[in-house]
């Protein structure tokens, strides 16, 4: 029986494979990956491949560009079960400060003023304490999403088109082999 990792690793090869064999051009491929990694770092856990997936097809009707929506399915999976609380924790940290700035200060209660009382209210994430922390997600997210969808777009045009680029000389070499076959 294959272990955890060799199947992990036996997949993650298939769906590279699959994305970088994809017919579409590299600006398409890198467009839906930027899209997908954009969307994993929203605070939407669980609706972040159906949101890719309908925001690929919304941006090819409205705009006529296309994007891969394997691409975008692909990119959506930087943030898993695994990787869910150390991305969303980078979120709130960057996207705290500037919700705290955006909202009003709450008003201080009598119970949470005093130096040497302790509320267990104080520790729940109600009112503007839960707008502040979802703010700060959102905020954070798409303050996060830019930099990671505009490197990841990078980084998957350059190897996209190296790889057609590669497909097209191997392609030529064979088609060159194969008119000189017959001649000799």
């Amino acid at each position: 029986m294959p272990s955890w990792w060799k199947v992990a690793k036996r997949k993650l090869r298939r769906a590279r494979a699959r994305l970088l064999r994809g017919t579409g051009a590299p600006g398409e491929i890198a467009g839906g990956m930027a899209l997908g990694l954009f969307i994993a770092v929203l605070p939407v856990m669980g609706l972040q491949l159906p949101l890719a997936l309908a925001t690929a097809e919304l941006v090819r009707r409205l705009t006529h560009f296309q994007l891969s929506r394997v691409a975008a399915a692909a990119g959506v999976w930087l943030n898993n079960p695994v990787t869910a609380a150390p991305v969303y924790g980078l979120c709130y940290l960057i996207g705290r400060p500037i919700a705290h700035r955006l909202l009003p200060a709450p008003p201080q209660s009598v119970a949470t003023a005093g130096a040497g009382s302790f509320d267990l209210s104080a520790l729940s994430f109600s009112g503007p304490d839960a707008l502040e922390v979802g703010l700060g997600l959102v905020i954070g997210g798409v303050v996060l999403g830019v930099p990671t969808a505009w490197v990841g777009y990078r980084i998957t045009y350059g190897v996209v088109s190296r790889h057609q680029a590669d497909r097209q000389q191997r392609r030529a070499r064979r088609a060159r082999g194969l008119k000189l076959a017959p001649e000799a």
